[in-house]
């Protein structure tokens, strides 16, 4: 088991983060599946990730899909939610990290939160600007127009399957995105405009290994925008970040968040 995170052993590196996200005004995150983790959710990756004790999905689950969506829809439909991964995302609850993101939305200082996880927490969190790089789990998709839905508020009906868009009449499947699938176009556009704008950057409990998501934070660092990583192991990017903190999400961004509320009052005003 690892040695509990010390956050005063981390004071200098929090005091500098702190500094400069103070002088932020559209700070752009890549959240990883490490925030996840830590609402107990566990990861596909890593030493005790699903993927890792029970080998990796077939690569061609969107070869499948596109194949016949029909059958695809009734072996979903037949299959339920009863795996333990859908269990745990189902009982699993927002954690500090996320609230502590939000709230450094609602203080003027992220101005967009691209995520790996397809778990809904962010939102639940309170996040609002938010690219879903991978889709989300609670969603559907249009394959030909990209509309998106909660997934409560498109009945499926098992007789007319597979269900098709209400806007172009285009197949829906779920939005999470499958092995072999191509990332939705609307998607990484936005993650693109929004890191060709962002004043700083920061990494939260991802690895930084997985593309395109980890192409982002490359390019803002290219442009010279400072970097920030928060994450327990190092990664890739640890070397070039401008400010590293080695810890859970769950702890730092609190502490984080409550010195820059105080500097910050109820935060910015223009």
């Amino acid at each position: 088991m690892p040695d509990p995170f010390n956050l005063e052993a981390h004071a200098d590196a929090i005091d500098l983060v702190v500094g400069m996200l103070e002088r932020t005004s559209h700070a752009v995150v890549l959240a990883g599946a490490g925030m996840s983790k830590e609402s107990g959710i566990p990861t596909f990756r890593g030493e005790d990730g699903l993927w890792t004790k029970h080998g990796e999905p077939p690569l061609n689950q969107f070869e499948t899909f596109a194949s016949d969506p029909g059958r695809w829809w009734e072996r979903r439909l037949e299959e339920g939610r009863n795996d333990s991964f859908s269990q745990s995302i189902e009982a699993s609850q927002p954690n500090a990290g996320h609230v502590a993101l939000a709230e450094l939305e609602t203080l003027g200082v992220v101005g967009h939160l691209i995520t790996q996880n397809i778990d809904d927490l962010h939102r639940r969190a309170g996040q609002t600007s938010i690219t879903e790089i991978h889709g989300n789990r609670y969603w559907l998709r249009c394959m030909t127009c990209e509309m998106r839905w909660p997934r409560e508020e498109f009945p499926i009906e098992e007789d007319a399957l597979p269900p098709t868009c209400t806007q172009c009449g285009g197949i829906v499947k779920s939005d999470t995105v499958m092995f072999g699938e191509p990332i939705p176009p609307t998607a990484l556009r936005r993650c693109a405009e929004e890191t060709a704008i962002a004043d700083c950057f920061l990494t939260i409990g991802t690895s930084a290994v997985v593309y395109p998501a980890a192409q982002f934070p490359v390019d803002a660092l290219r442009r010279g925008v400072p970097l920030i990583e928060i994450n327990p192991e190092p990664t890739p990017l640890t070397e070039v970040a401008t400010a590293v903190i080695p810890g859970p999400s769950g702890e730092v961004l609190p502490s984080i968040v409550e010195r820059l509320r105080d500097r910050l009052g109820g935060g910015r005003t223009s």
